[in-house]
């Protein structure tokens, strides 16, 4: 099974929109202990609240937990 985060997820955790997500997102790179860091481009600074949930590489971890079990909220 591919635990591959979503965009829906990677939205949800970081605080933009799929949109956002989807055109800034450099890489995702699965890390050894199961979860997932999430690059995003220096772009997504324009928007006033990208540093809330980032860190100061524009990163985002989602865990293993996570990726896992994580349900999109809108399926049937």
């Amino acid at each position: 099974m591919d635990n591959k985060p979503s965009n829906k997820l990677l939205a949800d955790q970081s605080g933009r929109t799929e949109a956002e997500v989807g055109t800034y997102l450099t890489a995702l790179e699965p890390q050894p202990d199961g979860s997932w860091m999430a690059y995003f481009g220096a772009e997504i600074e324009r928007s006033p609240d990208a540093r809330k949930k980032l860190n100061a590489a524009l990163a985002l971890l989602i865990p293993a937990w996570l990726a896992e079990h994580w349900i999109d909220r809108d399926i049937g």
